[in-house]
């Protein structure tokens, strides 16, 4: 299967960074960092509740306010931030504010980027095309995606917006147990959306829709699981991708399967993430990546841990106007090794001018 598109390469996180090595040699020299892009979590609460996610049941008040959004912004622009993603935690597009905050950003001059479940594209004037044309990027959860219901795409018409999906395969969702669900377990599977969406034939129906629309879609996994459940995983979906080529007599053109690390050790401990792309989840703190405060300790109830605060946001411009740091960690699930990795070799200093 291709990742490749009319023409265009969809990169893995660990190639995208090739792309940006005047930031890397920052660090090298040991300057004050400029990050390339800010992820920012602004709500914890959402309008589904899938069996992977820790978010289903949260309230709409479990947000960061926006006043603190606002302050964020405006100290990402004068470090040298270019790009911001609004992401989950749960659905960006349930904050009050929500177009308040996106002008805020777009007038600011930051590339924007989203990461949503697209339940409301189009449906309501907080996500209508004067918001969605403010965006560089819309990324797709394909995870209301089940029988009646199909994303409007006709809001991205005459806009400038780059579209993609994504999409969670856990094979084992029939037996998994949320522990952040109230409630019968059994009963509430009857009623909850990915339920009816991840079923085998319902993929296909997905991913026919993909290729139908031409919609880069990357195909991950609920790699917070045991590494060896999400290898099963990986080959479950490898074999019902295969046979549906085969049905089809053609590759798939659209739906890729995204890059996964199995390395169970890594050479260092080394973490860069913060450096690059600075992660503010909704209790105000800058972690070292998206992923540092899915506490393994905690059931993976996404309860934030000190160990990987960075700084709070009135602490941003403070941070981020020291000479670069690296911050060492071991964390038991990383799911920025390999690029970690690929930094470490790229900063490192060496005596000798070949390949050996």
């Amino acid at each position: 299967m291709s990742n490749k598109v009319e023409g265009r390469s969809f990169s893995s996180n660990t190639t995208k960074l090739l792309k940006h090595l005047d930031k890397l040699k920052i660090i090298q020299e040991n300057k004050p960092p400029s990050p390339v892009m800010a992820h920012i979590s602004i709500i914890n609460a959402c309008n589904l509740t899938c069996s992977f996610c820790c978010f289903a049941n949260r309230d709409l008040t479990d947000r960061l306010p926006t006043d603190k959004i606002l302050q964020a912004l405006d100290s990402f622009k004068k470090i040298g931030v270019t790009g911001v993603e609004f992401t989950g935690g749960g659905e960006p597009t349930l904050h009050p504010d929500f177009p308040k905050i996106v002008k805020y950003a777009y007038d600011l001059g930051f590339s924007l980027g989203i990461c949503t479940n697209g339940k409301i594209l189009g449906k309501k004037a907080r996500f209508d095309k004067d918001i969605i044309n403010m965006f560089s990027w819309v990324r797709l959860g394909m995870y209301g995606f089940y029988e009646g219901y199909e994303y409007n795409l006709s809001v991205f018409e005459g806009t400038n917006t780059t579209i993609s999906a994504a999409y969670v395969w856990d094979e084992n969702l029939e037996t998994s147990n949320n522990p952040n669900i109230t409630g019968d377990w059994s009963d509430l599977k009857k009623k909850t959306l990915s339920k009816k969406f991840q079923t085998s034939e319902n993929f296909i129906r997905m991913i026919n829709w993909v290729e139908n629309n031409k919609v880069p879609t990357r195909i991950a996994f609920n790699a917070i699981k045991d590494v060896k459940e999400t290898q099963k995983d990986i080959e479950s979906i490898r074999k019902v991708l295969q046979k549906h080529e085969e049905d089809r007599g053609e590759p798939m053109k659209y739906a890729f399967l995204s890059d996964f690390n199995f390395k169970g050790e890594r050479r260092n401990d080394n973490c860069y993430m913060h450096m690059v792309k600075p992660f503010l989840f909704t209790d105000g703190y800058i972690y070292v990546c998206p992923s540092a405060e899915l506490s393994l300790e905690n059931n993976y109830n996404y309860v934030p841990e000190s160990q990987f605060m960075v700084c709070d946001i009135d602490g941003i411009e403070e941070y981020y106007s020291k000479p670069s740091h690296v911050r060492s960690h071991a964390c038991h699930y990383c799911k920025y090794a390999m690029q970690n990795e690929l930094i470490d070799d790229i900063v490192a200093k060496t005596d000798h001018n070949d390949f050996a």
